[in-house]
């Protein structure tokens, strides 16, 4: 057997059984390479599918060996650096190299393609080339199309004389506009340059890049009618011209100087060294809120850029990229790039794109940002480190900071931990050293932090068991509203009333598809709905088990403290930000632009306006109900109501007015609460760590979370028997192992979307052992099981 050119070839949707790389023979790709994508035939069907080449090497192969049919543009492949990561999620994911490469590659890409042979030889190509006027395949040389037959291309592939690549069809996700431009070199006559000066003039000041239509009508205040004239007339070229989605139109303003006051400087001068050595390295940048750790980021990413590298800056949510987007493009302009889930499949593969052909040096994002193909990687920033939404909890259920670190690592890059309350397992890093720490504990420019009152709401529910905002929070928002300053509400839930159940019977309504009862909302009427599968139902008005009328409704959300806020200030003019007010398309920069425009007096809203904002009129916050997060059955729970209350309060005071803040609880002399008033997050970290210690919580362990779940109940219990039973004989085996087993137990929400799920929680320490186990139980249980069941791993998992 001859030798030939094969490629290692891991399809892209393959199970884990299948998932390894497949031998094909790649012979006249000669542009094939580790990291290209093709198309292969893949199974018993043969049906084709994408997969992702691992190696290329020439060799005589062991046995028969199926074709490569198409290799994709290189604009497709992954640099060596994120096929690399590939396999290092799959390790320490547990995931399959498939999910992994789905995930690094734009989810915009449908993989529409074009086949294109190319003539290695002209000379030779025409010499031994068959040509046939109804020959099925064209080729493309010097201007001139020529046609042969599969069979005739088939052997000129072979003879090294023609090459196959498959290039992607730019128009099934480019976006256009219709353009006008001058025709190049027309001599336009007196009498048409008189009488369209202004026309001739705008468009000619485009340029070949030409100007579209629209804007055209709109500058000059014309219809279409005479740019028609001049396009019959010769004068105007009208094409359509592609359009850049792959970052936001920000508005055109002037940048504002940096200056770093001494702390600021020292912390800047740590990273800069690292930068300009070329050094990878990990730093916690630890400040209070309004301390200026921005600032520094800023100064971070010009040191990187001056080196002509490239930085990932992410945030936590979509709602922050509207205010990162506008303080990055105001200095770095055009070369800003967004990347998140938010964007259209246009818009993605667009940023990718440019980003991987380094038109784009600074990317902005989300958590699926840290995967941009950033060529020459110089540093990534994860601001707000602490939040929970940087880990994914779907596979591959990676953590942006562990991706941001492999990554840094490769690259000789920096990467910057930014946070006011840093999540207590990085902290503990730095405190060990393994991340160089970094404090700022003063707001910059001395500017004061906001003044903080625990708020007793017990003696006001006595009084109406319905009011949400107490009397002490409702006399500031008066006092804001009178002084023409801003105010921030904080309300931990959406919708109007977390669920309503009958007084005669108990009943509940609850999820058809989920375990869990159903909100009642206000808008269109009042909808009872499932905040997990978006099950949606009129209200009751009677008790749809015993029929009776008297019914009682439970609890509050945004939509509720709204109302409420309505009523007692109907002048006010009020924004709420929660999933239902902002699900279309760009809505959270419209509605945070209007309240940074002083639109609005209050903004009232969940999570998503505790996070990150600055903006310079609140001088109020107020928290109507601190409670919540504080019982949540989590180890983190108190982590994440510190983290989450210190970032609410922060957002007041931040301009030159000085700042309060409101915290309405039922236990006001709860010892997070009395941290949260003093940011006192070292004196939050010692008690956390101590405790965690004590009961052996990470960081002093890690916790793995296997994962069942299916739609038949009975034989998701016979697999949790299965895997005790399994576990416990490997355990056996090997005493060294020690794992501390919980389970099995139902997952909180034991069935979700018409599915049972149910989980083994394990602590242990990270080894070779314990990883081969978890492999090889994963393994046999997904093989035995998957016809029936899903089944994963989710490592240190954001919520157990």
């Amino acid at each position: 057997m001859s030798e030939h050119l094969v490629a290692g070839v891991v399809p892209l949707r393959s199970a884990r059984a299948t998932d390894r790389a497949f031998d094909y023979i790649c012979d006249g790709f000669d542009l094939i390479k580790p990291g290209s994508i093709v198309k292969i035939p893949f199974g018993t069907s043969e049906s084709n599918v994408y997969g992702l080449v691992l190696t290329v090497e020439k060799r005589e192969p062991e046995m028969t060996l199926k074709s490569v049919d198409e290799l994709l543009d290189d604009s497709f492949s992954l640099p060596e650096e994120l096929l690399g990561l590939c396999s290092y999620m799959r390790k320490q994911c547990f995931c399959t190299l498939s999910d992994a490469a789905r995930t690094l590659l734009p989810s915009g890409i449908r993989l529409k393609t074009k086949i294109v042979y190319t003539v290695c030889d002209p000379e030779a190509f025409m010499n031994s080339a068959q040509t046939c006027p109804d020959g099925e395949v064209e080729v493309d040389l010097e201007d001139s199309l020529y046609r042969i037959s599969e069979k005739e291309a088939a052997r000129l592939i072979k003879a090294g004389l023609l090459t196959k690549t498959v290039r992607f069809l730019d128009s099934v996700n480019e976006k256009t506009v219709l353009a006008a431009r001058l025709v190049s070199g027309i001599v336009i006559p007196d009498k048409t340059a008189a009488k369209y000066a202004d026309l001739i003039s705008l468009v000619g000041s485009a340029g070949e890049d030409g100007i579209a239509v629209s804007e055209v009508c709109s500058k000059l205040g014309i219809s279409r009618s005479p740019i028609k004239t001049l396009f019959s007339q010769g004068v105007i070229e009208v094409f359509e011209k592609k359009i850049d989605r792959s970052f936001f139109s920000g508005d055109a303003l002037p940048d504002d100087e940096i200056e770093l006051n001494d702390e600021q400087n020292k912390a800047f001068s740590e990273i800069a060294d690292s930068v300009n050595e070329k050094k990878a390295d990990a730093f916690m940048l630890y400040g209070v809120t309004g301390s200026g750790k921005t600032k520094v980021l800023i100064k971070t990413i010009d040191e990187v850029l001056k080196s002509g590298r490239s930085v990932i800056y992410l945030v936590p949510e979509i709602s922050l990229t509207s205010q990162s987007y506008r303080l990055l493009s105001k200095r770095y302009k055009e070369n800003v790039c967004v990347i998140h889930s938010g964007l259209s499949e246009g818009e993605r593969i667009d940023a990718w794109f440019a980003v991987k052909n380094g038109s784009k040096k600074v990317v902005l994002g989300t958590r699926s940002a840290v995967f941009a193909p950033c060529p020459g990687l110089g540093a990534i920033i994860l601001d707000e480190e602490h939040d929970q939404s940087f880990k994914s909890d779907s596979s591959p259920r990676y953590h942006a900071r562990d991706i941001a670190r492999y990554r840094c690592a490769k690259n000789n890059a920096v990467m910057i931990l930014s946070s006011a309350t840093p999540d207590v397992e990085s902290f503990y890093k730095a405190k060990c050293a393994k991340y160089k720490l970094l404090t700022l504990p003063h707001r910059y420019s001395s500017a004061p932090l906001p003044e903080v009152k625990i708020v007793d709401l017990r003696p006001t529910l006595r009084e109406d068991p319905e009011r949400l905002i107490g009397p002490e929070l409702e006399s500031q928002i008066e006092l804001n509203l009178e002084n023409g300053e801003q105010t921030i509400l904080f309300v931990d839930r959406r919708g109007y009333n977390k669920f309503v159940s009958c007084i005669e019977c108990a009943n509940v309504p609850v999820c058809p598809n989920c375990s869990v009862s159903l909100t009642l909302h206000s808008q269109n009427g009042r909808t009872l709905v499932c905040h997990y599968c978006g099950h949606r139902e009129p209200a009751p008005k009677v008790c749809p088990k015993c029929g009776s009328t008297h019914l009682m409704y439970h609890g509050y959300g945004s939509q509720k403290a709204e109302e409420e806020i309505k009523k007692a200030f109907p002048d006010a003019r009020i924004l709420r930000m929660d999933a239902d007010s902002v699900s279309q398309k760009n809505s959270h920069e419209k509605l945070l632009g209007a309240f940074r425009n002083r639109e609005a007096d209050i903004l009232l809203g969940t999570q998503m306006v505790a996070k990150g904002h600055d903006f310079p009129f609140v001088t109020l916050v107020g928290v109507v109900m601190a409670d919540t997060s504080l019982y949540m059955s989590d180890y983190r729970a108190y982590e994440h109501s510190f983290s989450l209350l210190t970032q609410v309060i922060g957002r007041a005071g931040r301009g030159e007015l000085p700042g309060r803040a409101y915290i309405q609880t039922l236990n006001p002399y709860h010892e997070v609460l009395r941290l949260c008033t003093g940011q006192d997050y070292l004196g939050f970290y010692e008690n956390e760590i101590a405790l965690r210690k004590a009961l052996v919580y990470p960081p002093f362990c890690s916790v793995c979370l296997f994962g069942f779940s299916g739609e038949d109940e009975s034989v998701l219990d016979e697999a949790m028997k299965d895997f005790s039973q399994t576990l416990s004989g490997e355990l056996k085996k090997d005493p060294s192992l020690k794992l501390i087993v919980y389970g099995p137990m139902d997952a909180p929400i034991y069935r979700l979307n018409g599915v049972y799920r149910k989980r083994f929680v394990i602590k242990y320490r990270q080894s070779k052992e314990t990883s081969s186990l978890f492999s090889k139980l994963l393994g046999e249980f997904d093989k035995k099981y998957r016809q029936k069941l899903k089944i994963y791993i989710d490592i240190n998992p954001s919520l157990i």
